[in-house]
């Protein structure tokens, strides 16, 4: 990949990873006692809520915890590249450490696994 990519790339990836950490802040907290792990807030019902209101602050937990889930491997696989491509890492294979085919950084700028290792990994 050409400098000038690397660099639009890299300026994309750090905007992906503010907005994430912004928006993982609106539903959840940050772990001080593991780094990049988040939990999901839970809105403690009051005493004099109702049933429905109560299941409902469950319902909504359990949907911003999926949420956070999801943003937090995200997050993950951002800054992780990140790290890549500032070490000049960046484009090889994580298992067998071939240059991963720039077609597929392209459509996956966060590929750990070139397409051979990810295919026997199961994971296309």
């Amino acid at each position: 990949m050409e400098k000038g990519e690397l660099q639009k790339l890299l300026k994309n990836l750090e905007g992906e990873q503010k907005r994430l950490k912004g928006e993982l802040g609106l539903i959840a907290d940050e772990n001080p006692e593991i780094k990049g792990d988040y939990k999901a807030h839970f809105h403690k019902p009051d005493s004099s809520d109702t049933a429905d209101e109560k299941a409902q602050s469950v319902t909504e937990y359990e949907r911003e915890r999926a949420m956070e889930q999801d943003m937090e491997q995200r997050l993950k696989e951002v800054t992780e590249t990140i790290e890549k491509i500032k070490k000049g890492e960046y484009g090889v294979c994580a298992n067998c450490s071939t240059t991963i085919q720039p077609k597929r950084l392209e459509a996956i700028p966060t590929a750990r696994l070139c397409i051979n290792c990810a295919e026997k990994a199961s994971l296309i």
